[in-house]
């Protein structure tokens, strides 16, 4: 009874009852006490279980849709990174062509420039053989600087068009951070260096 009488003492003092209030009253019920010794640690799993309950009402509704945002946000990159890549393969399936085209086009300059030989030499066919000779030199000259010219360009294109989208892609996905731990990573190669 002792415990009883210096509970009631204890609750006559203002007290900030919180969220536990519930979980106090339970502690300090008349029928709880006057009934017998209970265990002592049913009224702290009572307060453990009313401190979790309201901890996950206070908390559903804040990680539900932190976590709802951040799988948006990982379906959202991979979306991109799948559309960044068909583009990728696309342009590289259409310089694959052009390849393919240039070669088929200089293949069709050199037989157009041997027919164009051929029927040059059955028109002169009295002229000396150094003529002749001559000029199959210079068209295999002309078709070898055709095609190196054409070549040269092609090999300019495709780098150019290559180091843009490589310089499009780092500029998309590099971050500060990225860029911090490059120019850390440069700098400490450089001091290796010395």
């Amino acid at each position: 009874m002792t415990n009883f009488n210096q509970s009631c003492k204890q609750s006559r003092q203002p007290r900030s009852l919180g969220i536990f209030a519930p979980a106090l009253l339970i502690e300090f019920h008349p029928l709880i006490l006057a009934g017998g010794g209970i265990h002592p640690g049913i009224p702290k799993a009572v307060n453990l279980a009313i401190f979790i309950t309201v901890l996950y009402l206070l908390l559903r509704k804040p990680s539900r849709e932190f976590f709802a945002q951040r799988f948006a946000s990982v379906r959202e990159m991979l979306e991109k990174a799948s559309r960044e890549k068909r583009e990728a393969e696309a342009k590289m399936a259409e310089i694959d062509a052009r390849l393919n085209h240039l070669d088929a086009e200089v293949a069709g300059i050199k037989a157009q420039t041997e027919r164009e030989a051929a029927a040059e030499r059955e028109r002169m066919e009295t002229e000396a053989k150094k003529d002749i000779e001559r000029i199959r030199l210079s068209a295999q000259r002309e078709i070898e600087a055709a095609k190196q010219v054409a070549m040269a360009d092609l090999r300019e294109f495709a780098a150019t068009k290559a180091v843009d989208l490589a310089e499009q892609m780092i500029r998309r996905e590099l971050t500060p951070a990225d860029d911090a731990k490059l120019l850390q990573r440069v700098g400490d190669e450089l001091s290796k260096v010395k």
